[in-house]
């Protein structure tokens, strides 16, 4: 009897010790294992999240790598577009350097050397529209400006105009355009041509009434370069009038 009480034991025993192995087992075929919070895990679906989350440091890692490791010289060119100009725009360097033509002209009209007993006055500017006007030349588009100097020789009044345009052709018509604007005279030439400074000029004869009487006056012009120079005075000599002309040094 006490034989098989033992013998029941030692079975109960090793059935026990067989149950437990075969948990063991069948936790292992599973592949799961417990966590901490009492639930089974997948090792494979742990080291699957493991992946993606080192996958996710390395999109990051990538990201930054972009944003910090930029080409320098790309990072050069698109500064250098901010720094240009926009097109059609004006360069403030240059804004201020342009000369407008009644400034130019103002210098030339100025002369350093006077001959004696002229002075200086002042200049005033001459706008394209008004010498079209007084020149006769509103067909010549290429005018751009001018400066008339004023002089004073005892009570006689001078004046020295210089005209800018665009070209030396243009000068050559608006001095046609002005003797086109004269009357021929009933007696003797109203232009008559003379050299001084190394060039010709025409001398115009020209006549103004005082009193009833007849006085002449005379003007000179010519071109030199893209200018046109128009030299007159209020005085019956001319001789006066091709000094101040002489003066210009043009």
């Amino acid at each position: 009897m006490k034989k098989m009480v033992a013998l029941i034991s030692a079975l109960v025993v090793l059935m026990v010790a067989f149950s437990g192995c075969v948990g063991d087992n069948k936790s292992a075929v599973n592949g799961t294992e417990p966590n901490s919070s009492g639930e089974n895990v997948n090792p494979a679906e742990s080291t699957a999240n493991v992946s993606e989350l080192n996958d996710s440091a390395v999109n990051v890692t990538e990201s930054s790598n972009l944003e910090t490791n930029v080409n320098p010289a790309e990072n050069a060119a698109n500064t250098s577009e901010f720094n240009k100009p926009s097109a059609g725009g004006t360069d403030s360097t240059n804004s201020g350097s342009s000369t407008n033509s009644a400034e130019s002209t103002a210098d030339i009209s100025k002369l350093e050397n006077l001959p004696e007993g002229f002075k200086y006055i002042g200049s005033i500017p001459l706008n394209a529209a008004d010498i079209k006007i007084d020149y006769n030349a509103e067909n010549i588009s290429e005018v751009v400006g001018g400066s008339e100097g004023m002089y004073k020789y005892n009570e006689s009044d001078f004046y020295i105009d210089v005209i800018e345009l665009e070209n030396s052709e243009a000068t050559t018509n608006l001095i046609d355009a002005y003797k086109s604007s004269f009357k021929p005279l009933t007696e003797g030439s109203r232009f008559v041509d003379e050299s001084f400074n190394g060039h010709s000029a025409v001398r115009i004869a020209d006549h103004v009434t005082s009193a009833g009487t007849e006085i002449p006056r005379y003007t000179y012009i010519w071109g030199s370069g893209n200018h046109v120079f128009v030299v007159t005075g209020s005085t019956a000599d001319a001789s006066l009038v091709k000094k101040l002309a002489e003066a210009t040094g043009h």
